[in-house]
């Protein structure tokens, strides 16, 4: 009793409600009710559905059997998809969509231009499906940019994308009854065209785990989701953090070095903001955090010599 209360008096007040934390149980997502993923045959005929069920899974966003609701049906025109939203009960929190491929085929008179029917009229079914969207609840919408068409067969398409995309890049940067998120798959596909699509506009395996990689990093850096530890606040990579070094271990895992004097504690959290592990000490310490064995996303708090600060870490096997 008499060493225990030794260490309380050597610890700041502060800092003892720390471990209160330790044991809280991951904050899911539910991927079936609360996400959807509309669209057409650029999500419904590739594996991109599964390769962010796979990377939200290991990060811990949704449950380890959890897999995301697609309502995305290859062909579709936005009135579709609008109707796929219309009918999808419950309505989603979140949506992940595209559109328009398949309404820009049609050819604009020359010179074209952004007021070519096709564009315009695909434009304004996409602010319906927006404004739906926002009137049946849906709080985040992830939109993207399809990757340039590529060859002489899809050449009107290309012309027309390329004048449809930057007024839907408009309407996601300025709309504000939800929130939308924009991604641009041409830098993402850039250099990879030959190994990312056979038909020059669908994604094969390759490209739809690239595309859905790059998703993800959007979706984590965005706090998409919201309620989870992605929205920890973090310290910026370049932030400085006089006698603190964490890094990814060379064999798996994470490597934290203190270098300060005094009381540290450091702890591992999971993408869902679960506590994985926890390291306290006093003065200069190494330690190896094995338990982020799994390649993800993880986030490290530090508290040492009086400063705290948390760092989103990439990691794992």
């Amino acid at each position: 009793m008499h060493l225990l209360n030794s260490l309380k008096a050597r610890i700041p007040a502060g800092l003892l409600c720390l471990p209160l934390a330790a044991f809280a149980a991951p904050v899911y997502i539910d991927a079936t009710n609360d996400v959807a993923i509309n669209g057409e045959s650029f999500f419904g005929a590739s594996n991109i559905r599964d390769e962010l069920t796979r990377l939200a899974r290991r990060d811990s966003v949704i449950a380890p059997t959890a897999t995301f609701r697609q309502i995305a049906v290859s062909g579709a025109l936005i009135s579709q998809i609008l109707g796929y939203y219309r009918n999808a009960t419950p309505k989603p929190k979140y949506v992940i969509s595209d559109g328009g491929g398949n309404d820009l085929m049609s050819t604009c008179p020359a010179p074209a231009t952004a007021d070519c029917p096709t564009v315009k009229n695909t434009f304004a079914a996409v602010k319906a499906y927006f404004d739906t969207m926002a009137t049946h609840g849906t709080q985040k919408v992830l939109w993207m940019r399809y990757p340039d068409p590529q060859g002489a067969n899809w050449a009107t398409l290309k012309t027309n994308q390329d004048l449809f995309n930057p007024l839907v890049k408009t309407l996601c940067d300025t709309i504000k009854s939800l929130k939308c998120v924009w991604i641009d798959l041409r830098p993402v596909w850039e250099g990879h065209y030959s190994e990312y699509t056979t038909d020059g506009i669908h994604a094969t395996n390759a490209g739809g785990t690239a595309t859905a990689e790059a998703f993800w990093k959007v979706i984590i850096d965005s706090n998409f989701f919201g309620g989870t530890a992605t929205g920890i606040r973090t310290s910026p990579r370049s932030a400085p953090a006089p006698g603190v070094r964490i890094a990814a271990g060379r064999f798996g895992g994470l490597d934290v070095r203190i270098s300060k004097p005094g009381y540290h504690a450091v702890e591992i959290l999971d993408a869902s903001g679960r506590e994985i592990t926890r390291r306290q000490g006093q003065g200069p310490a190494n330690y190896r955090f094995r338990e982020a064995k799994h390649a993800g996303l993880y986030f490290v708090r530090v508290n040492a010599g009086g400063e705290s600060f948390a760092r989103k870490v990439f990691a794992g096997e």
